[in-house]
Parts: structure tokens; C-alpha cells; sequence
């Protein structure tokens, strides 16, 4: 969980406001609370649109979501569009459209998870708030905001968990949309957070056999195996290393932070060969200490959506696990890496235990069959949503479809981030035109 955290901050926290254009517009949407109970009234979303400025060669309302769950949208959508890190076509071209999603930004429910974010204690919170900002419902405030704005069509580019409401509207409404870009995406097949777990630790022993050397990964493996069978490794220069403490060694393996990984990797790379801690510890805690100097309004967005991705994850399982099977999944973990499995289970296994909240649960979807050109962009070295995602993703849809893979590059979500310029190209490509970008690469 720490590590979505990480990236949600970088989400959250990352985009500066953006000076108003002529073309910007602040939008208020009041959508129905529960689309299957429509007398239970409406609720709040804060939006931002952005006009197109061709206005003669408009093609249509490109809606945009960043992910988490938990992401806010406005205010990183408002930067990317005056920061110019849209192409200029996007922008000429589209209404950009972005929704803070319930229980982010200024949408209803933020001020729930706010307060259970700074109390610390969230199980009240969850009780009301969860069924209430789930997947499902922010789907059909999409459908519902498209129908209000008087569009036929959307096109869609959601990042991360935004693939799961891309996916879910293609599935739902594929006659209200005109093409759908789905990057880094995680499956909408998974039943419940442990199965979504399940390929994080293939992810993570990706990212270690790029950076390492094999002889370095089987000093990495000997201390592991140590600790498996005395519990402690002991360095030469006294320092005592269990599982916790060997954990924290792999995330730095794992980093999707690269300037991070330069610093620490000599460091590592000699305790690895002289079994003398004491440098990468030192190192260890210059990062640390680089790193904290983040503001406590950065924290308590990370507790915020923190308390989000529980609150929408476990609300949309359709196969929730008792509490027990939820604690005795470590096995699982480790069968999938020996290395790693411990890692996956502590970040991930809490996620849903305890959870006794209503649930709104993602309809169970194998297969996707229509006519919805769609656009699948998966990094082989990201380790948030890992590459089997969309692997799985594009097995799932059964037509019109094409799967970018990205290879030697530690990251997470691709698409105008200046971190693949071919990925970038064929972005704008397809949502210029879905059907000639599948069709003719």
C-alpha cells in the first residue's frame, strides 16, 4: 500500500494551478447519490473543461482520469494543459474534461475521508462512505455527465486504476464511446484485492533482474535464504537484518524513483560484496531525510488516499475473502516469488481485512466484445500495475484492439509524462483517430 501511496503523492501534490485561459472553465456537476436509487438524492462533483481551440475541427469530449484510486483530476489535468505536456493537437482538437472523482479533490465525500485520515481511524468512514465512491458510481456519473453535456460520444485516456472505470465504460455504455486508451492498466477481472496482488511480486523480480547482475541477485537470494532458516542475517560489521528490515532492502531495489536507485545502488552493490552495512545505511537515511521534507499537506493527502484505495477497492470486490483466507495468503504471495512475496503481502494483504461495509461490486467481466477501438499501453519494468495487467486487459477484449508494450524503463503510466516519445506519438495518433491507429501499425 505505501507504494500506490508514493505515486498518489506524486499525483496529488505535483501539478501547480493553472493560469485560467478563455478556453478554461470551472464546472460544478450535481449527479445522483445512487443511480439505483435515484430518490436518495444528489451529490457534488468538481470539474474542469477545457475547450477546444479549433472550435472548426473539434472533434469531440476527451475525458481524462489519473488514477489512484484516490487521484484527484482538476488540478493535474489544468497543469498538463498549460504546462503544454497535452500535444498542442489534443488541445486544438478536444474539450478536455476532467472529474474529481467522489472522495478527492472537491468533490462530495473528501471532507469524510479527511476526517478519518487526520482521526487516524476510518472504520465509520468506511461504513458510509465506501459503497458510495466506488467504481461503479463514478462510471455512471461519467455516463451522466456526458448525457448532461449533450455529447454522444466520449473519448477516454485513463492512467492506472483509471483504466478500471475505462474498461468498466467500454463494457457498460460501448455505444457512448469513440475510443478508449488504457495505460498501465490493471485488470477489471480480478475479484478481490489479494488476486489483484497476485502479479506485483513477478513485477518486482523484473525490476531487480534489470538493475542487478545475476551474480549480485544470488548474493541477494543468500542473504534471504539465511534469514529463512535463522530468522536474522548478521553483516559483518554487527548489524542484524530480518525479514522487515530485508524488505526495506528489496523496495529499494524496486524504487520507480531512479534518482533514488542511483544514489543507493553503490552502496548496495558494496554491502552486497564486502557484507559491510554501515555505508548503505547511511545512504539509506540521506534519502529518507531528502524525502520528509515533503509538506504535512502532503501527508495528509497521502492518508487521504490512502483511505481511499481501501474505500474503493474493497467496496468493488465481487469475491471478498473471509478475514482468514486474507491472513493466510502469504503462501500465495511466496509461491509467486520466494524473494519478493513477503514484500507484496505486507504492502498489499491488510488492504480489505476487517472490512464490513456494504459493497458496490464491479459486475464479473471476462470478456469484452465491441466494436470500441482500443489503445493498451503496458511498461514490462512497472511494478505498480505490472505488464501480466495488460496482458490480461488485452486477452479480455476480443476486438479492435492493439497493445504497446514498453520496454527498459523503470515507470508508471507513459502517456505525455517525456517518458517514451514513440508511446506519445501513437497516444496522439489514436485519439486523433481510434480506427487508423489500429488499424495501420
Amino acid at each position: 500500500m505505501d507504494r500506490i501511496v508514493v505515486f498518489l503523492l506524486l499525483i496529488l501534490t505535483g501539478c501547480a494551478a493553472t493560469p485560467k485561459d478563455k478556453d478554461f472553465e470551472e464546472m460544478i456537476f450535481y449527479v445522483p447519490k445512487d443511480y439505483n436509487n435515484m430518490s436518495s438524492g444528489k451529490i457534488k462533483l468538481n470539474a474542469m473543461i477545457h475547450r477546444a481551440k479549433d472550435k472548426k475541427n473539434r472533434i469531440g469530449l476527451l475525458v481524462v482520469n489519473f488514477g489512484g484510486p484516490g487521484g484527484e483530476a482538476v488540478e493535474h489535468a489544468s497543469a498538463m494543459i498549460s504546462e503544454k505536456s497535452f500535444p498542442q493537437s489534443i488541445i486544438d482538437r478536444f474539450d478536455i474534461l476532467a472529474i474529481d472523482p467522489r472522495g478527492t479533490g472537491k468533490s462530495e465525500f473528501i471532507s469524510d475521508l479527511t476526517r478519518c485520515s487526520f482521526n487516524s481511524e476510518c472504520d465509520s468512514e468506511k461504513e458510509s462512505v465506501g459503497f458510495n465512491i466506488s467504481t461503479m458510481k463514478f462510471t455512471q456519473d461519467i455516463n451522466y455527465i456526458r448525457k448532461s453535456l449533450n455529447e454522444d460520444k466520449i473519448t477516454f485516456l485513463g492512467y492506472s486504476y483509471g483504466t478500471k472505470i475505462g474498461q468498466l465504460y467500454s463494457f457498460l455504455y460501448p455505444q457512448n464511446i469513440r475510443g478508449v486508451v488504457l495505460d498501465s492498466p490493471t485488470s477489471i477481472e480480478h475479484g478481490n484485492a489479494i488476486e489483484e496482488s497476485m502479479t506485483i511480486p513477478f513485477a518486482y523480480e523484473r525490476i531487480m533482474y534489470h538493475r542487478l547482475s545475476k551474480s549480485e541477485i544470488e548474493l541477494i537470494k543468500n542473504i534471504n535464504n539465511k534469514i529463512k532458516e535463522h530468522e536474522i542475517y548478521t553483516t559483518k560489521d554487527g548489524y542484524k537484518i530480518d525479514q522487515d528490515n530485508f524488505n526495506k532492502l528489496l523496495e529499494t531495489i524496486i524504487s520507480t524513483n531512479d534518482d533514488d536507485w542511483s544514489n543507493i545502488k553503490p552502496s548496495l552493490i558494496s554491502f552486497l560484496k564486502t557484507e559491510i552495512f554501515y555505508d548503505y545505511i547511511v545512504k539509506i537515511q540521506e534519502i529518507e531525510s531528502s524525502n520528509s521534507n515533503d509538506s504535512s499537506d502532503s501527508s495528509l493527502a497521502a492518508a487521504i488516499a490512502s483511505a481511499s484505495i481501501g474505500s474503493i477497492n474493497c467496496s468493488d470486490e465481487n469475491k471478498p475473502l473471509l478475514d482468514s483466507e486474507i491472513e493466510d495468503s502469504l503462501s500465495l504471495f511466496e509461491r509467486k516469488s520466494s524473494l519478493f512475496g513477503s514484500l507484496a503481502y505486507n504492502a498489499y494483504y491488510s488492504m480489505c481485512l476487517r472490512w464490513k461495509a456494504k459493497r458496490d461490486p464491479l459486475p464479473y467481466i471476462s470478456k469484452v466484445n465491441n466494436r470500441v477501438p482500443i489503445l493498451i499501453i503496458g511498461g514490462k519494468l512497472d511494478s505498480l500495475t505490472p505488464y501480466e495487467e495488460a496482458i490480461k486487459v488485452d486477452k479480455m477484449y476480443l476486438g479492435n484492439k492493439k497493445l504497446v508494450t514498453v520496454n527498459n524503463i523503470v515507470s508508471h503510466s507513459f502517456s505525455f509524462s517525456y517518458t517514451d516519445a514513440y508511446v506519445d506519438y501513437i497516444t496522439e495518433k489514436y485519439l486523433l483517430n481510434p480506427n487508423y491507429i489500429i488499424d495501420n501499425t
